[in-house]
């Protein structure tokens, strides 16, 4: 049956698609029906499953370009498309908000699903009886078409207002970038449960190569992913940090680790072999995770930043997840009882990289085992732990009594993760992967050099904890730094010197390879050294940049009329010289949705450097919220900015505080100042009150950056490179010099 559809061109088939629902709206839904159709047609029918299944993704990504138009052409008679669009916006934000909501998200994530599916089926990997590939891509097909990206908007809605606008923390130009990236690496990473279910029971004679390298790419686009989101949380007063442990930031990081533990074994996996079983199951437990991370972005239960609003699609993307784990349990005992071992003496890989297996693991399962506890907490209404709530004291004596107050003593009830328990959790097995990342490296070269390398990094770490390292020392009490993290100080600074440890191992053995086998040596061992030494990189940065900020706030005392609002210099603790030169405000009209008293803020700072460099630039405040019951100035300001959680419970989709930031390989140094004070004082007809300006420093983030982006493209390069070169390049070593 499926051999009789026609062999229609993959892109004739989507050009057609997206020009008949460019044209007519309405049909979006029928096509994304019978993309859905055809994947389900495909999970039953290996006959003719590749064809069948690229005409489903052909139909997908007609979809997808169909939507596009819309958002572009303002389109506003699509529902998904009032919703989150604005004639205002500019171009590539209309383009972005494709995967603005959960309608496009899904979607996209169904068109990748469908094209890796087909793709799998052309290069003959899914020739089985069922399609696990077919079937989670008709699953989210199925999920797309329910959600309907396509319904028509409601009259009364368009009656109400030409659209609803965009939600001004969206409005970057990361949004192109980050949301994307992670969908596509859940896509790839939710190819691995056919090959992770072959292998639990015992119908996978070796893994795949085409597994191997789309793990390889999940990884390198995830973390490319997670990079774009660590630089758009830098700018966001939600955040004001890279990372915070938010629940989608915690589902992303399980995610991650699960795949990181997949790939330090698979190469050397085989049916049978000792210590095998971590391979598939790491496989698995990352492709359960991609759906699971997208039911906790849609579940309103724990307080997050990334929450989808008014989405309620989470309990299909947690059915995935729960049947994919059901399969894998059900898949390993039916190959336990069929009492099968394959006989193989050869472990599945050294004792290095098992390990590394068991660390990447341990950490997966530790985050998501709090991710599950503060999910059970909320639904079992626990009382969050007043510890919890540093901020919510002084936040509740600057209220009166009245619905705000009722409403933040909710917002910091509501459980999130716990970061300070996870930071416990997790350094000491950081710790334990950096040496025996370092000492598996060096031992490459020889045991003794594995072995006397680990004894001196050992030593170190040791003298670190004992009399204080980097961390330790370097902190001052000036910064944002709950007790609970300072107490870990020793830890953090003995993870530093295992990364350098490993860092230097891994160079180590790449530069031997590199001279001993030439450019096969290179290929091997280069993107290798690019993903360990910016790891490491990370690691670095984004702990000194933690630990060891700091922070200061003046008042500025606005002269003259409040629309120029020019204020003296003010001398900042780290050298800075600063100044706020104006103040323009208008109506919020730059696509961001609106409220009553919408307003929209530049403010222009004239800022010089301890070198008399010039940083001069502006910061943006919107806000479409009415005026507080009560505003207490400046302390009520230094709360929204130094304390995230408040942060998040004042913003609003029409609010937005964004920082003047000045980047610098020693530190990048943010300016915030909310010119709050100056919009009551302008209501009120008053005289310009005080203005608080918050200085943040974090020392060497740069350092995080570059570590993302060379680590990020030695995970691509990896992906890339043919499997053919890599098994050359390790046949050729003899002896104890292996790649590893």
């Amino acid at each position: 049956m499926g051999a009789s559809f026609p062999a229609v061109p993959a892109w004739a088939a989507a050009v057609a698609a997206a020009a008949l629902i460019a044209g007519w709206a309405a049909a979006g839904q029928a096509v994304l029906v019978a993309a859905a159709a055809l994947a389900l047609h495909a999970v039953f029918r290996p006959a003719g499953r590749p064809r069948v299944l690229s005409l489903a993704a052909a139909l997908a990504w007609g979809c997808v370009l169909a939507l596009g138009w819309h958002f572009a052409m303002d389109g506003f008679a699509l529902r998904y498309v009032w919703l989150y669009s604005s004639a205002e916006l500019p171009l590539h934000l209309k383009l972005a908000n494709v995967w603005g909501g959960d309608e496009g998200t899904t979607l996209l994530l169904a068109a990748c699903c469908l094209s890796l599916a087909a793709s799998g089926a052309r290069a003959g990997a899914d020739a089985a009886r069922w399609s696990v590939a077919a079937a989670i891509a008709a699953w989210y097909a199925l999920t797309a078409a329910w959600l309907a990206p396509f319904a028509a908007t409601p009259a009364e809605w368009l009656a109400q207002a030409p659209s609803q606008g965009m939600n001004a923390h969206l409005m970057k130009i990361w949004m192109l970038f980050h949301a994307p990236l992670v969908v596509l690496a859940y896509a790839w990473t939710l190819s691995l449960a056919a090959p992770a279910l072959a292998a639990l029971r015992g119908a996978q004679p070796a893994w795949p190569g085409l597994a191997r390298a789309r793990a390889r790419r999940a990884w390198a686009v995830l973390t490319a992913g997670i990079g774009f989101g660590m630089v758009w949380a830098f700018e966001d007063a939600m955040y004001g940090q890279v990372w915070h442990w938010d629940p989608v930031q915690t589902a992303a990081f399980c995610l991650w680790c699960f795949l990181c533990a997949h790939l330090h074994g698979v190469a050397g996996w085989a049916p049978g072999r000792k210590r095998g079983w971590a391979v598939p199951w790491a496989a698995l437990l990352a492709a359960l995770m991609a759906p699971l991370a997208m039911a906790v972005t849609r579940n309103p239960m724990l307080a997050s930043s990334h929450r989808y609003v008014g989405a309620d699609s989470w309990i299909v993307h947690f059915a995935l997840g729960i049947v994919l784990l059901l399969a894998g349990l059900g898949c390993a005992l039916v190959r336990s009882g069929r009492g099968g071992k394959d006989a193989s003496p050869r472990a599945a890989s050294g004792i290095g990289l098992w390990l590394a297996q068991l660390g990447f693991l341990a950490a997966g399962v530790a985050a998501l085992a709090q991710l599950a506890f503060a999910f059970g907490a909320q639904a079992g209404g626990m009382p969050r732990p007043e510890e919890y709530k540093p901020f919510l004291a002084m936040l509740v004596n600057l209220m009166p009594n009245g619905s705000e107050l009722d409403a933040l003593r909710q917002a910091f009830d509501q459980w999130d993760v716990d970061g300070y328990v996870l930071a416990r959790l997790l350094l000491a097995p950081l710790v334990v992967l950096g040496g025996v990342g370092g000492w598996y490296f060096f031992r490459r070269l020889s045991k003794r050099a594995g072995w006397a390398s680990l004894a001196l990094a050992a030593a170190l770490a040791m003298l670190g904890a004992e009399f204080g390292g980097l961390l330790t020392r370097g902190y001052a009490g000036m910064g944002i730094l709950s007790q609970s993290i300072v107490a870990l100080l020793p830890l953090l600074d003995a993870s530093l010197v295992a990364g350098a440890y490993l860092a230097a191992g891994c160079l180590a053995w790449a530069g031997v390879t590199a001279w001993r086998l030439g450019w096969k040596g290179v290929s091997v061992s280069a993107p290798l050294a690019a993903i360990h030494a910016g790891v490491v990189l990370m690691l670095w940065g984004g702990m000194m940049a933690i630990a060891l900020n700091s922070y200061s706030q003046h008042e500025l005392l606005p002269e003259g009329g409040l629309a120029e609002a020019a204020t003296g210099w003010v001398k900042d603790r780290h050298g800075y010289t600063f100044r706020l030169a104006g103040v323009r405000f208008g109506d919020a009209d730059d696509g961001a949705r609106r409220g009553e008293n919408g307003i929209r803020a530049v403010t222009t700072v004239e800022v010089r450097g301890a070198r008399g460099e010039i940083m001069d630039g502006q910061t943006l405040y919107r806000d479409s919220r009415s005026l507080p019951e009560r505003y207490d100035g400046p302390m009520r300001q230094v709360c929204e900015l130094l304390d995230y959680r408040y942060a998040r419970h004042v913003t609003t989709p029409g609010y937005l505080l964004d920082p003047l930031i000045d980047h610098g390989w020693g530190r990048s140094v943010q300016f915030w100042i909310s010119p709050a004070a100056l919009l009551e004082a302008a209501a009120a007809n008053g005289e310009p009150p005080v203005v608080v300006a918050v200085v943040k420093v974090f020392p060497f983030v740069s350092l995080l950056w570059t570590g993302l982006v060379v680590a990020a493209l030695g995970g691509l390069w990896l992906a890339l490179l043919p499997q053919r070169e890599v098994s050359a390049a390790r046949g050729s070593q003899a002896g104890s010099f292996r790649a590893p």
